[in-house]
């Protein structure tokens, strides 16, 4: 067995043992839980930068609290890296609300990469939780 991650319910994550990227992001972060955090979103990434993963789960894979991984993420979104997405399909049944969807920005800030379809909502940091201005 590849040594994955075991998440809730017995389930293992992701078989991958690499992560990509963006290579932009080498000039810009700088802070180590935010590379940590970085590293584990492209471990968990489509193709096309989109991401599932709770923050409970990316916390697990890199041995992080998830406050932590929190604080990374606002901090990652900040400099543009990653992007916010609208969840889709239904709640988990023990969740408090949809999953996250996030995506990985390779090709440059928010404002010069496309959504990754016509159909999809870009949110605002903080907007489901209304925690965050």
């Amino acid at each position: 067995m590849w040594g994955g991650v075991t998440g809730g319910m017995g389930s293992v994550t992701d078989p991958r043992r690499y992560s990509i990227i963006p290579i932009r992001s080498l000039g810009i972060v700088k802070n180590g839980e935010d590379w940590r955090v970085l590293a584990a979103l492209g471990a968990h990434a489509s193709r096309r930068g989109i991401v599932y993963a709770n923050q409970s789960t990316l916390g697990a894979l890199i041995n992080m609290d998830q406050p932590h991984v929190s604080r990374a993420l606002k901090r990652l979104w900040e400099l543009e890296l990653v992007r916010m997405l609208e969840p889709k399909g239904k709640k988990h049944r023990l969740g408090f609300q949809r999953g996250n969807r996030m995506q990985l920005l390779y090709d440059g800030p928010g404002h010069l990469t496309p959504l990754p379809s016509a159909k999809e909502l870009e949110l605002p940091w903080g907007s489901r939780n209304r925690r965050w201005p």
